[in-house]
This record gives structure tokens, sequence and C-alpha cells, in this order.
């Protein structure tokens, strides 16, 4: 039986095997290049990606998955079938059982939607687990019934903060806030400081090059892209600290929700979250002294996992393993 878990992530897709041939076995950009008005198929994931600012007016890149939400159900159909061509899996062939991760508190008609893509796939026997709670497991977090704890995924377009327990979900909540947004930000900077038009990827490799939250930090590195007054081609020196606040802004009001969801915690509860941390996982927590920045704004020690980026799909593996693991904390489908 093939066993897989899929974390179709807003900006990035992961897909992890659980059976024969164990790990991490494809991560693809989440979106595809379509043209004309019958959206004919030009490229898919990192080809796609490849082509963002690039296109002619009739061509568009297309994210099927927005905030969490499948808004796109043909292109997400499309998507997911080459992602697992690409990673040598053909679950028509065999028998599979797959998890999804999905935001927490997803709705029954988001559910229903990612049930239909996985059966449009030809994944036979597919189930939903709330992406805190595998976070926390592909974290190597030590779970039990008696000790909750207290997790933070920050993605490309969806936050997750949570309390879990072996025993499932305690308080959680999903935020449309994440790692797209600190890019718009930085665009919307640079056109305005610097007179400068870029591109989200070139955002996306400034944010990654020399975002920092460290007080003092120092990096440097060059934005091209065309003047705002000339619209000829141009380019501009960016410190790190100049963009800064673009990351901190919205750090900040993820931290606003995570102390909502803390402040609902009982009191026996809230002093175990306080004495154990807090978890930290999603692509953002690659940036430098964020880590350090939420522990000192919110008062607790904070962990960060290896290849944070990873952990919501690899705690997809170990559930997808564990049966009874995952009778317990998936959530139910309602068509």
């Amino acid at each position: 039986m093939i066993r897989l878990a899929i974390d179709l992530g807003s900006s990035v897709t992961k897909i992890y095997r659980a059976d024969a041939s164990n790990g991490i076995v494809l991560t693809e950009p989440s979106c595809v290049a379509v043209s004309g008005e019958e959206h004919e198929i030009r490229a898919i994931g990192k080809d796609a990606k490849k082509l963002i600012g690039k296109t002619t007016e009739l061509t568009n890149i297309v994210y099927p998955v927005y905030e969490g939400e499948i808004v796109d159900a043909r292109l997400a159909v499309v998507m997911l079938r080459e992602f697992l061509a690409r990673a040598g899996i053909n679950p028509v062939l065999k028998r599979s059982e797959t998890v999804f991760s999905v935001p927490c508190g997803a709705s029954g008609d988001s559910l229903n939607a990612y049930a239909e893509l996985a059966r449009e796939c030809g994944l036979k026997k597919v189930r939903f687990v709330e992406a805190p709670y595998l976070a926390a497991i592909g974290a190597d977090v030590a779970l039990g019934e008696e000790t909750p704890v207290f997790c933070l995924d920050v993605g490309g377009g969806v936050t997750n903060v949570a309390v879990v327990s072996s025993a499932g979900m305690i308080a959680g909540v999903s935020m449309n806030i994440g790692g797209n947004n600190m890019d718009a930000t930085i665009i919307h900077e640079l056109a305005k400081e610097k007179g400068l038009n870029i591109g989200f990827l070139s955002a996306e490799r400034i944010k990654n090059e020399i975002g920092s939250l460290s007080p003092g930090a120092r990096g440097t590195t060059v934005a091209e892209g065309s003047s705002v007054q000339t619209y000829r081609p141009s380019a501009a020196s960016v410190q790190a600290s100049e963009i800064a606040d673009c990351i901190r802004i919205y750090v900040d009001k993820i931290l606003e929700y995570s102390s909502l969801v803390l402040n609902r915690l009982p009191a026996e509860v809230a002093a175990e979250v306080n004495q154990n941390g807090i978890f930290l996982s999603g692509g953002v927590m690659k940036i430098p002294f964020i880590a350090e920045y939420i522990a000192r704004k919110m008062e607790m020690r904070a962990h960060v996992c290896e290849e944070p980026q990873f952990a919501v799909v690899r705690g997809g593996g170990a559930v997808v393993r564990d049966k009874k693991l995952l009778d317990k904390v998936a959530v139910k489908c309602m068509e």
C-alpha cells in the first residue's frame, strides 16, 4: 500500500512517502501557468514559477490554493496529478492511504473540496489532520495528554496557532498571514522609498537573503527592476534594516492572535505551556533572529525545529504510519 502525506500549501506543495520509499519525495511551488481564454496549461510547479513577471498578457500564473482554500478546483487537480507523477506515484494502480494537512479549524466545505481533489487524483482513502498538530509531530515534540504544547506554524499564505496534546487540539486558530504578505510589503516599500518597481520573485529573494529581525542586522543586496518614474531598467542597494519592518509588522500581528489563543486557555494548561515554551515551524522561521524576537515579545522560550519548512509534511508522514494516532486526531469530512 502507498502511504502519503501531502502539504498542499498556498506557496509550496510537499509530498512525503511513508511506505517503502520513506521521506520527502517532492517539493514544488503550488502554481500553474495558463494562457488564453481556455486556460491552456503552459507549465506547472517550479517551471511555472520561473515565468512569474516574465509572461505575455495572455499568460497568467495561477495559485489553485489560496490562503489554505482550494480556489480553482480544475487547476488544483491538474497540478496535484502532475506532482504525483513527478514523484513517481500512481495511486490508481495500487491501494493508497493519504493524510492531507489542512488549516486549523477548516470548514466542512473546505474539507469536501480537498476530498474531491483527492478523488479526482485517484487517492482513495484520505484523512485530514490540522496543520499545527502535524507540525508538532514533525518537530519531534514530546506530546502527552498531560503535556500540552503551544505550536506556531507560519507558511507562505497561512499561519496556524494552536495548543495541542496527544488527544488532539485544545485551542487554535488559522489566519491569512504569512511570508507572501511580507514579500508584497517589500515591493511596496521599495517603490515608495527607492523609486524602484520589483516583482514577487525579487521580493522573495531579498527577504531570504537579508531578511532579519536582529536589531543590528547589516546585510546588503541589490534589487533590480524598473524605475517608478521612467519605467526604464534600474537597480538599488537595499539594507537589511530597510526591510525589517516589512517582516516585523506581520510577525507582530501573528503574535497578537497567538496571545488571544493563550488567553483562552484554562489556568493549568496555560501553566504547562508557559513552562514548555513555544514551538516554531514553517518556512518563515528560517529568517534570522525571528525566534529570538518571538521569544522576547511572548516572554516565553522559543524552539525552532531543524528544517522548519518541512515540519508539517514530516508530521503527516509519521501520522499516516500510526493508525491509532490517525484515528484520534483526524478531522471528519462531512459530505
